[in-house]
């Protein structure tokens, strides 16, 4: 075992919804071609890493790129809702201009103010972020010295990394969006 554990951050591959610019939320579209081959580079982008254990969201855009990054291997996975992506109530699977011109104000929270965002039905950011850094924090806890991969969703990254970088939400903007199939490695002396 290592004296560091790693976990291995990674957005899923595009998808449709993805492509048309929709919100998806806790809804689902499934996986372009583009997307699984992103879900192929990052298999081989990790090939040089022993990977011990898989932690993965429910939604099926998740389940697909993780099926294609691990590739038949006997890895252990775990199903976690508190990977799941932001839940966007009235939101989700309406595209961006939608949500423009049906509340203008939470749509300019939403991108830019993040810390602002509270629509009705939805989660704000906050909530978000401590449901899938509680999450990271047990993996931390639970897998030590080991090398884990995560296969999560854009702002529930995005919100994760804010906390591990101590950026605030008001400064979520600042940070760099996590593209499909790509991942960020956390790390955590053992």
């Amino acid at each position: 075992m290592s004296a560091v554990t790693n976990i291995f951050l990674v957005r899923h591959g595009q998808t449709e919804w993805n492509k048309e610019h929709r919100l998806q939320g806790h809804k689902n579209s499934p996986l372009t071609q583009e997307g699984k081959e992103q879900a192929i580079k990052t298999k081989q982008a990790l090939g040089g890493y022993e990977i011990h254990k898989a932690y993965v969201s429910p939604l099926q855009r998740a389940q697909d790129t993780l099926a294609l990054i691990i590739d038949q291997q006997a890895i252990d996975v775990v199903i976690s809702n508190n990977l799941k992506e932001i839940n966007l109530g009235p939101w989700e699977g309406k595209t961006k201009q939608q949500t423009l011109l049906s509340d203008p104000q939470q749509y300019t929270h939403f991108w830019q103010e993040q810390e602002k965002f509270n629509l009705a039905g939805a989660e704000t950011y906050q909530q978000l972020q401590n449901r899938v850094v509680s999450e990271l924090q047990t993996i931390f806890a639970n897998e030590k010295g080991k090398n884990i991969l995560v296969v999560s969703h854009w702002i529930a990254i995005k919100a994760a990394i804010a906390h591990y970088t101590s950026t605030p939400l008001s400064d979520l903007s600042s940070l760099p969006d996590p593209k499909n199939g790509e991942y960020t490695i956390l790390s955590e002396p053992r």
